[in-house]
């Protein structure tokens, strides 16, 4: 997502100047790097990065346990969530080590007015979504919107455990339904089924551009989801060449044309 925004704006078109932005999970990240005036660039490589060494150990057992209950047909989608949640909340809570390198990632402590970031709530499985007004340090924010038990730890807030909005939904679409045009950059989009997408995008008047991950990118995820450091800079180069497809595909949905 970070290359494709760096070579987008490269392009001239920003995805940073939208009139308003939704983060989920790894996209909250993103979205909040887009909405600071983040360098993107500099996302090209994990090295430099602070706070590789505090990065969590991966709990693969816990990880395939909270997919299997996400992506069980035969659950009550609330149920799979508070399940997940009760697994995130025996958990270690995140540490401040742990949240101290997301304000280096994001770009600054400052919550941009257009950012919104989506978070579950462990215990009941519902979502809230948080913006400047909540209360919430960004960096906390989106520490806890890609806290998927067994990748990263919860974050309590006020005694509460969060995890990661992608446990509601991985694009979380509908928070931005009254847009003129709405972009859904979602790279799991070959995981998840059509039909929460759909749903969420019920009420939309507007246009929708929605993009996904094609074959070679599946392939890097999968790298990605074993090994995510070593992985990093293909995942962006990738980005950086999917580009120019979005970038026609939001001009011809009526984006401005870039100033030349």
């Amino acid at each position: 997502m970070t290359g494709l925004a760096a070579e987008l704006r490269r392009r001239g078109i920003d995805l940073g100047s939208a009139g308003s932005i939704v983060g989920t999970s790894a996209g909250a990240i993103v979205g909040a790097a887009l909405s600071t005036g983040r360098d993107l660039d500099s996302f090209a490589d994990h090295q430099g990065r602070p706070g590789v060494e505090s990065r969590p150990r991966m709990k693969p057992e816990l990880l395939g346990s909270v997919f299997s209950l996400l992506f069980d047909p035969s659950l009550d989608r609330d149920v799979a969530r508070r399940k997940v949640g009760q697994l995130a909340m025996a958990e270690e809570p995140a540490q401040p080590e742990h949240l101290e390198p997301m304000e280096w990632l994001v770009g600054g402590s400052d919550w941009p007015e257009r950012l919104r970031v989506v978070v579950v709530d462990a215990e009941s499985g519902e979502r809230r979504v948080w913006d400047n007004g909540s209360g919430v340090p960004l960096a906390t924010a989106v520490s806890a919107s890609r806290a998927l038990p067994g990748a990263f730890p919860p974050v309590v807030v006020a005694d509460r455990y969060y995890i990661d909005g992608g446990v509601w939904s991985t694009t979380n679409a509908d928070v931005a339904a009254g847009s003129d045009l709405l972009v859904v950059i979602e790279p799991l989009a070959h995981m998840v089924s059509r039909d929460r997408l759909r749903t969420e995008l019920t009420d939309t008047s507007g246009t929708v551009v929605q993009f996904g991950p094609d074959a070679d990118m599946i392939d890097v995820s999968k790298a990605y989801a074993a090994d995510p450091l070593a992985s990093w800079p293909e995942a962006f180069r990738h980005g950086v060449r999917r580009a120019e497809s979005l970038a026609q595909l939001l001009l011809d949905a009526g984006w401005p044309t870039p100033r030349r």
